[in-house]
């Protein structure tokens, strides 16, 4: 336009009045403006439509060039819209600084995600780490990512490399992380550093050259205080990339956001190992727990049954514990325990299975052995036992027994249930046998199903409670005088089909379920109802097992049983049994003190049979010695049993006690106790159990 003017100012025609140079300036001027707004509606057309297109911060970057309105940086600005530029300038500076790439915010959110753990998180996430790693890379150009965990003096840390040859500096690497995780505190003393690299470029095509001198890092600590645990997260950038302050923000809130995803999974781990840990074990002992055990025997049936071997089941008691119990208290009832535990461990085999099944009982598998090879282990076991040793509080050794049930598979049982059952039954004959021993299952434990030892565990429930104890009586004959000098009453169950159950059927089983005491008291009041109804003062010998014996409200209820129907207290002779060896001895005494003070007489059953027996006879005030039965059988062809019975008659006299022989079973065997000296005689011979006098 300048160009214009000045021509048509010279132009060589007569001159211009001044109301014509007004209008050509005016035109001109017109020109101009029109010009300029064009330009100027132009440049904000294309802002308006980069307004609406943008979307990312490179997208803020051009927005910067169109802001000054003009096509060209160095074009001048209109004076009126320099304001407007200053204006644009500041909001698209805020707008950078605050601005979040558009797919980066959608990587933000995916990991928001992966915020709410889920089982499927928690089972893959190795790789849903690796894969956010890898989508990192995206976003910022770094040569590496590590994460670091701290659990007492130990740091292990993994480091993932997002750079073509970052695993052939790796002591760099290293130093470098070492520098930064001191410096913020991260280790400390002597606590070591264990790193593994992970090469994630190995499946990508970029290439970018490690320049292993010029690392800048960025790192994030997280600590959690209630589980002692330390977790540490971070970038290794390139010193010359230089992050706005938005993208710092951003990328350290994503380094937070990493490091509690994996602190979180790795507090989640250990907490269900430790949930694994402690269902499957004893809290006290640390040995396997009962659920743990029964789910070890089914898979060693299993594989037994497809190899073809046999094992061993052993069911473990500790004889007398309750004794060290009640004299010391619980709390050092448990230190014996958990030493007990660690010396049965050191005795078993490597691959053998131990567990505590419960109180004062432990069970074992013992794989690979058979009938052959299983006395030799349990020797092996007692033998080993003999040195275990326990220092109680006030400093005395105590020593301990073990009673021990073994059965085997697949010889005994065929499933874990009947497997374990019948090793406990054996471990309940080897406490009746006298403790300090093992005992294999019975015969009549191997002849009885596991369904007819349930519906018998029923039968006593349903004796009990509907009172279905039937008292029978053997007569018992004074042999000087041919006479019937009184019965002992003995115990049978009426069951379903009206049938009489002896006591050999269910007296253990009574015993092991607790109802023992309750049985005989039934017994009891049946017994002295039918005999307040019958003429005669012959004797009534009730057998008594020391568990009933040694309780105080027991005691008490047989004494209002005799009161309430009028017997003679000097008519009950109370039969002693060794079924079950007496811990409180002193307990025992003032019990049958008691007994005798009411005019209650005492015999010993099953004289000779026990290792209790010559103690009994000496510490208590016995009236009667019953001789056990299967001796007196067989004195006729035995000539050693045959001495038994003699010196026991001379035992009896010089103690002042008279003595009854049981089983016998004919009249030559009548004649032999006779000459010998025997006061009393009981047997099928002289009168079966019948339910009425």
């Amino acid at each position: 336009m300048k160009s214009v003017i000045p021509g048509l100012l010279s132009h060589p025609g007569p001159p211009l009045s001044l109301a014509g140079a007004f209008v050509l300036s005016f035109l001109a001027l017109a020109v101009l403006v029109w010009w300029r707004d064009r330009r100027l509606r132009e440049a904000l057309q294309r802002l308006q439509r980069r307004l609406a297109e943008v979307n990312s911060l490179e997208d803020l970057s051009e927005l910067e060039n169109l802001a000054e309105g003009r096509p060209y940086r160095d074009a001048p600005l209109l004076p009126p819209l320099q304001e407007l530029d200053s204006v644009i300038r500041k909001l698209v500076t805020r707008l950078r600084e605050i601005a979040v790439d558009k797919k980066f915010l959608e990587f933000e959110m995916g990991l928001a995600e992966k915020l709410l753990l889920t089982p499927e998180i928690l089972r893959e996430w190795p790789q849903v780490l690796r894969d956010l790693v890898g989508k990192l890379t995206e976003f910022f150009p770094y040569f590496y990512l590590f994460l670091a965990f701290q659990q007492g003096e130990r740091v292990e840390g993994r480091v993932f490399a997002c750079c073509p040859d970052l695993l052939n500096h790796r002591a760099q690497i290293e130093e470098a992380l070492k520098r930064e995780l001191e410096k913020q505190g991260f280790l400390q003393g002597q606590t070591s550093l264990h790193l593994e690299f992970e090469d994630l470029w190995a499946e990508r095509d970029e290439k970018r050259e490690f320049l292993s001198a010029e690392i800048s890092q960025i790192c994030k600590v997280l600590t959690l205080e209630k589980h002692k645990l330390q977790g540490a997260a971070g970038l290794g950038l390139p010193s010359t990339v230089e992050l706005t302050e938005s993208q710092l923000l951003a990328l350290e809130a994503l380094l937070t956001a990493i490091l509690n995803l994996s602190v979180s999974v790795r507090t989640l781990e250990a907490y269900t190992l430790h949930l694994e840990f402690h269902a499957s074990r004893d809290p006290l002992t640390g040995l396997y727990n009962r659920r743990a055990f029964q789910e070890f025997l089914q898979v060693e049936m299993d594989r037994a049954r497809r190899q073809n071997y046999s094992f061993a089941l052993l069911f473990i008691d500790v004889d007398h514990f309750k004794l060290l119990n009640d004299a010391y208290g619980h709390v050092v009832g448990d230190q014996f325990l958990r030493h007990l535990a660690l010396f049965l461990r050191r005795i078993f085999r490597r691959g053998d299975i131990l567990a505590r099944h419960g109180g004062d009982e432990f069970v074992a598998l013992v794989p690979h052995i058979d009938c052959y090879g299983l006395p030799r282990i349990l020797e092996r076991l007692f033998a080993a036992f003999k040195r275990f040793s326990f220092r109680t509080p006030d400093g005395k050794e105590v020593s301990a027994s073990l009673s021990v049930g073994a059965a085997l598979f697949p010889e005994h049982a065929q499933t874990p249930e009947r497997l374990l059952s019948l090793a406990d039954r054996a471990m309940y004959r080897a406490k009746e046998l006298g403790k300090g021993r093992w005992a294999f299952p019975s015969e009549e434990d191997l002849s009885l199903s596991e369904e007819e030892y349930g519906k018998r565990s029923l039968l006593l429930l349903e004796a009990v409670q509907k009172g279905r104890v039937v008292p029978f009586f053997q007569p018992i004959l004074e042999i000087s005088t041919q006479r019937i000098a009184g019965y002992e009453v003995l115990m049978r169950i009426l069951d379903q089909e009206d049938d009489f159950l002896p006591a050999s059927r269910f007296i253990y089983s009574a015993e092991r379920m607790g109802l023992i005491t309750r049985l005989e008291e039934i017994l009891w009041e049946k017994t002295l109802k039918k005999v307040s109804q019958s003429p005669g003062d012959f004797l009534l010998f009730f057998n008594l097992s020391p568990c009933s014996l040694l309780r105080e409200e027991f005691r008490q209820r047989l004494k209002g049983l005799l009161e309430k129907h009028r017997v003679d207290f000097r008519r009950v002779v109370v039969e002693l049994t060794e079924r079950e060896s007496v811990r409180d001895f002193s307990a025992l005494q003032r019990a049958i003190s008691e007994l005798k003070s009411w005019g209650l007489a005492l015999a010993l059953d099953d004289f000779g049979s026990g290792f209790s027996s010559y103690r009994y006879l000496k510490h208590l005030p016995v009236d009667y010695i019953k001789l056990e039965g299967e001796v007196v059988r067989s004195m006729l062809t035995e000539e050693i049993d045959r001495a038994f019975v003699a010196g026991a008659v001379t035992l009896a006299k010089l103690v002042g006690v008279s003595i009854v022989a049981e089983f016998v079973e004919s009249e030559e065997l009548l004649e032999e106790l006779r000459r010998l000296g025997v006061d009393y005689a009981q047997g099928y011979h002289l009168g079966r159990p019948l339910p009425e006098l």
